[in-house]
């Protein structure tokens, strides 16, 4: 049976830790979420390298690794094979502590195995994922029953609960059976507003999942998904894909103008990303405007964001909306056979069917919708 068991973003407490250790965790989960990877994998290897005893050095740059390989285009066995060793490593270190502190031994264990679980959901190996997310559930629980305070434990048993209460209502006895828990929707939500408000370090963690929660469409909460994503934008200006999810959400509320101002497409903003990420958050910056301007008729501005992209590069799927958005911007001046023709080469099931109805009632009259939000790679599969 396939379905996807979704694991933890393990993170520290401050009780059994040195003062000197708690001050810098925060700064590299800061750093690794604004996408500065150089930086924080350099800050994690100075911890580890400080603090050898714990394992949270060397979880925090397996993290760090975790989320270059989840950007990577393609992705890199090297990257991958970094993150994994770190891993394995973090867990033997947490495994050295259970003597001496039992709660926070627990609670790494449960870190490493549930990013191991995340990593194996990523390349779709399941089979392997299942096991190590059932023995993350376990540790979490441990590490909480020995030491309540460590309240950002509850992100990952939130993220347990949130996600497993999506499993197909035929699979849940068998996802029961596999990770030893029932998903609970209101009680996952609940543990995961707890940590985004009293947490530590898995605070901004805890909102990028509920904005990203708040603003999928099971949830459809676009005024919540919009607050949190505002925040998490300026938190973190050179990790775009909390921009783009921003003005997402804004589009889905029909704030086209205010979706266009976000988006910034011109802006310098772009400059300063990742090399990583640059490319891709621009072309979709203007991909993005381009949606915007046509649903507010401003056609001459939309046939330059139109005619740039039809020169660029792009990705399979995308090349495949500004497709569509061609045909719209020609039913815009009433030239339908030609519209036709673009519609005509819609092959994904979302386009597809936006051509259909286009057909039968024609833009600008036909369906407001837009792109789905499916980049950046957060490995929240829930957008």
């Amino acid at each position: 049976m396939r379905f996807k068991t979704f694991a933890v973003l393990g993170l520290l407490s401050v009780a059994p830790l040195s003062a000197s250790v708690e001050e810098n965790v925060p700064q590299i989960v800061d750093l690794f979420y604004d996408l500065r990877f150089q930086q924080a994998i350099q800050a994690a290897r100075d911890l580890r390298e400080r603090f050898p005893e714990y394992p949270a050095g060397a979880f925090f740059e397996c993290v760090a690794y975790y989320q270059l390989y989840l950007l990577e285009d393609p992705h890199q066995p090297k990257t991958f094979d970094q993150f994994m060793a770190l891993n394995q490593k973090a867990f033997e270190q947490a495994l050295t502590l259970e003597p001496s502190q039992p709660a926070i031994s627990h609670y790494y264990q449960g870190a490493a195995l549930g990013f191991q679980a995340r990593a194996y959901i990523a390349q779709k190996k399941y089979a392997d994922a299942i096991p190590k997310a059932r023995q993350g559930v376990a540790h979490l629980r441990k590490a909480l029953e020995l030491d309540p305070s460590l309240i950002d434990a509850n992100f990952g048993l939130g993220m347990y609960y949130y996600f497993l209460s999506r499993v197909p209502a035929a699979a849940k006895p068998f996802a029961y059976l596999m990770v030893g828990m029932k998903g609970n929707r209101v009680k996952g939500l609940a543990l995961l507003h707890q940590v985004m408000e009293n947490g530590r370090t898995a605070r901004m963690e805890a909102k990028s999942v509920l904005a990203a929660i708040y603003g999928s469409e099971r949830e459809k909460n676009w005024t919540e998904s919009i607050r949190l994503y505002r925040e998490l934008m300026k938190a973190y200006p050179h990790n775009p894909r909390y921009r783009l999810k921003l003005e997402y959400c804004l589009q889905r509320q029909g704030l086209w103008k205010e979706a266009m101002d976000t988006a910034d497409a011109d802006g310098l903003w772009t400059q300063e990303l990742d090399p990583l990420v640059r490319q891709r958050a621009q072309e979709l910056a203007r991909y993005r405007t381009l949606e915007n301007l046509l649903f507010l008729g401003q056609l001459p501005p939309a046939a330059k964001y139109l005619d740039a992209l039809e020169t660029s590069p792009l990705p399979p799927l995308l090349q495949e909306w500004v497709g569509l958005r061609r045909g719209n911007y020609l039913e815009a001046f009433g030239q339908r056979d030609r519209a036709k023709a673009f519609y005509s080469k819609m092959k994904h099931k979302k386009t597809r069917r936006l051509a259909n109805e286009f057909q039968k009632t024609p833009f600008p009259q036909g369906p407001r919708d837009v792109m789905p939000s499916h980049w950046p790679v957060s490995n929240i599969p829930i957008e």
